[in-house]
């Protein structure tokens, strides 16, 4: 009679050790999200810096790439410039080569077209005076 009271049921014991055991596996589930967390976010921290410092180290020293490909874009308007300019003939009386449709006239308004856009074409630089624009109606 005495002996069922001190005996728990089973049902009740294993129902315990089942939300024990779900308790323990939501636990390392967390644990294991904080650290995967945590880690992705230390790792893509690290490639920021590193990237941010390699950069600024870069233009720290002087290497700033577009800078860079400002200068070789300004060097390569120069010499097509220079090219173009050695190609007129200097003489007044000189065959100009004729770059724009109609009758070429011999008033010297071919050189002038091709003078003004090859300094069109060209940056600006501040070591050369502007090239005189001319214009004339007809």
């Amino acid at each position: 009679m005495s002996d069922s009271p001190s005996t728990p049921p089973s049902s009740s014991d294993s129902a315990m050790r089942a939300k024990a055991l779900a308790a323990a596996r939501r636990e390392a589930m967390a644990k294991r999200a904080r650290r995967i967390r945590r880690s992705i976010v230390l790792i893509s921290s690290a490639f920021f810096i590193a990237a941010f410092l390699a950069i600024s180290v870069q233009l720290a020293s002087g290497h700033d790439p577009s800078l860079a490909a400002a200068e070789a874009r300004r060097a390569a308007a120069a010499n097509l410039v220079a090219s173009k300019t050695s190609e007129s003939p200097s003489a007044p009386g000189a065959e100009t080569p004729h770059t724009e449709g109609g009758d070429d006239s011999g008033s010297g308004e071919g050189t002038a077209a091709t003078q003004t856009e090859a300094s069109s074409s060209a940056p600006a630089q501040s070591s050369e005076e502007p090239a005189p624009v001319t214009t004339s109606q007809s």
